[in-house]
């Protein structure tokens, strides 16, 4: 079985909103900065990677799963990755059972606070956030 992908549907709805496609155009990516942004910043832009941790469905057979996903953003400056977080995380929260792409996502909750910090290898400013999904492991036909 193909599982769906709720790191790619969480990406389509954060591209789908217009005031966060103002501050990023395109660039939301899913799993890591990718293409030739590392080129042209550091600029605004978001990543929705998969943060690892315990599924609350463990053992269970159900056909739906949690994850625990980051959100990450970055700026120019701190306080622009703060203000893009500051508008893109509820984005996420508002999410309630809805059809993405071909993945159905029950929930998305707040799964701790946001932080801040630089990425490692090019010293961009991030803001990050955690959360945790619910979503159908049957992709929706």
């Amino acid at each position: 079985m193909i599982e769906a992908d709720p790191i790619a549907a969480l990406r389509t709805w954060l591209l789908a909103d217009a005031p966060i496609a103002e501050l990023v155009g395109e660039d939301v990516f899913g799993g890591s900065l990718d293409g030739d942004i590392l080129d042209r910043g550091p600029k605004a832009a978001l990543v929705v990677t998969p943060s690892g941790g315990p599924s609350l469905t463990g053992r269970s057979n159900a056909e739906f799963d949690t994850a625990r996903i980051d959100l990450i953003a970055y700026g120019a400056t701190p306080a622009e990755a703060d203000a893009l977080m500051r508008t893109a995380a509820p984005r996420l929260w508002t999410i309630d059972r809805i059809v993405i792409g071909d993945t159905l996502i029950h929930w998305v909750n707040r799964a701790g606070g946001a932080g801040m910090a630089r990425k490692s290898d090019t010293q961009w400013p991030q803001a990050f956030r955690s959360f945790q999904i619910l979503y159908s492991l049957r992709p929706v036909a």
